[in-house]
């Protein structure tokens, strides 16, 4: 069963200042309260007063994880110690006395697993993502006080027998709703058939949904069933519905009203017992107004309402899906972790983004990421995201983006500069904060690198040793 570290007190010892950054922020999406020391004499002056349920230190560092551990019990208090190592697996001996051992850089997998309670920790009770996030989370993830308000009645929709019409722009999970629906109702045991009203070209919609009789028009030398016929005893999610023609709705509701379907060019009912979901990108209401969808339909399907949020709606979930698709997706490639983690940089910059394309657009990027970076890199960090995504980034006026702590935004005084300015997350690095400006000036000049050269005030030679070390 999943598990997070929701509400744990966790304490990282590393002199590593980058990798703590990243820890940090890796954790803290995970729901940990975390604390960071770079040294023992750091390490024991805040667990004298702060008490932690977890303790991830540095192999290498001057002394035994066993005395550490020692030493915190007589203070009267339990923790867990992992020893943090690289990946060659060096300092792995520093596990000794102590309750594991964590590569680094960190990954969300590991860190689950080997924190997970076991026999020998009953004393360290783990914090259990709430009911809710516990039973959507193979199909919604999600910690947003409004995707949690959303979805909180969808356990009752799928109780019940009633249709349920999801809304929401493109990308936001309308079909994993669908899912998740599905196999929370008593046809969980039947097929999920799914339909595209808007992919299909409206010459064949007609048959796709209700079948044809054979020799019912010429072509049709066989019996050919629908998908109301093929999701019997299940459900039928008729994705885009808004896209469906007007003379097909009235057949739709027909269906739906006597629970039974007529094949083209037959003449006896056929009954059919299945749940029939809907969805659409697009507001049916004005539809209905506009002459473009039948009213009727439109009550019809809509008794019971679930509008999913946009991704810039509910921006503190970015980090956790990051990291999950990011994960999902070194996985798919067959990548041998530990896999590559995002700096608190990066995180800060996908925060930032508009995503017009949602949760689908941020899974297709961390995915490109994945696919794409090479073996040796270790962390994502900005210039990484701007080498390989250039046209994903900074590409929205900062006025319509929701606000973020943490970042700044900088407004080059350059000719034909765009309105945005160009985003330096807090904490970036120098050298990636130069990256990040020289790129963002020749994405302006269109590759031009001696009008960079002149507009930057530096030589194209600066220009070329800057471009070959990003």
């Amino acid at each position: 069963m999943a598990r997070d570290l929701k509400g744990k007190s966790l304490l990282v010892i590393d002199r590593d200042s980058g990798f703590l950054r990243q820890a940090k922020g890796l954790l803290s999406d995970l729901g940990a309260q975390v604390h960071l020391a770079h040294s023992l004499e750091d390490a024991l002056s805040l667990l004298s007063v702060t008490p932690v349920e977890l303790v991830f230190f540095e192999a290498q560092l001057p002394f035994s994880g066993a005395e550490l551990k020692l030493n915190y019990q007589t203070l009267n208090r339990a923790a867990r110690f992992f020893a943090l190592v690289d990946k060659s697996g060096k300092g792995s001996e520093a596990a000794q006395g102590v309750d594991g051992f964590l590569v680094k850089p960190l990954s969300i997998v590991e860190v689950l697993k080997k924190t997970a309670p076991n026999e020998s920790a009953q004393h360290l009770p783990v914090s259990r993502l709430d009911p809710l996030t516990e039973l959507l989370r193979p199909y919604l993830i999600f910690r947003s006080a409004l995707m949690r308000r959303r979805l909180q009645m969808l356990p009752q929709m799928a109780a019940s027998d009633h249709g349920v019409l999801i809304t929401g722009e493109t990308g936001t999970g309308k079909e994993m709703a669908a899912h998740a629906i599905h196999d929370l109702s008593r046809y969980k045991n039947g097929p999920f058939i799914a339909v595209n009203c808007g992919a299909i070209p409206e010459t064949l919609i007609e048959g796709e949904l209700f079948g044809h009789e054979k020799g019912a028009f010429t072509g049709a030398g066989n019996l050919h069933k629908g998908k109301f016929e093929l999701a019997q005893e299940g459900t039928l999610f008729l994705d885009e519905i808004g896209e469906m023609p007007l003379l097909l709705q009235a057949r739709l509701l027909r269906v739906l009203e006597e629970r039974a379907v007529y094949r083209i060019g037959g003449e006896k009912p056929i009954p059919v017992d299945l749940r029939v979901l809907a969805a659409t990108r697009v507001d049916l209401a004005k539809a209905v107004e506009n002459g473009l969808f039948r009213e009727d339909l439109y009550y019809r399907l809509n008794i019971l309402p679930l509008h999913l949020p946009a991704l810039r709606e509910r921006p503190e979930d970015i980090a956790l899906l990051a990291w999950y698709f990011l994960e999902r997706a070194f996985l798919e490639a067959k990548r041998q972790p530990p896999f590559p983690s995002l700096t608190e940089a990066s995180i800060s910059i996908l925060s930032a983004q508009v995503w017009r394309g949602n949760v689908r657009e941020l899974r297709n990027l961390m995915t490109r990421l994945a696919v794409l970076l090479p073996p040796s890199i270790g962390y994502i960090e900005p210039k990484h995201l701007l080498a390989y995504f250039p046209e994903a980034l900074n590409t929205e006026p900062r006025n319509e983006r929701p606000a973020l702590n943490g970042v700044i935004e900088l407004s080059p005084q350059l000719t034909e500069a765009p309105k945005e300015g160009i985003l330096i997350p807090w904490g970036t690095r120098l050298d990636e904060a130069e990256g990040l400006i020289l790129q963002a000036v020749l994405d302006q000049v269109g590759g031009n690198r001696s009008e960079a050269a002149r507009l930057l005030g530096i030589s194209q030679r600066t220009i070329r040793r800057r471009l070959n070390e990003i």
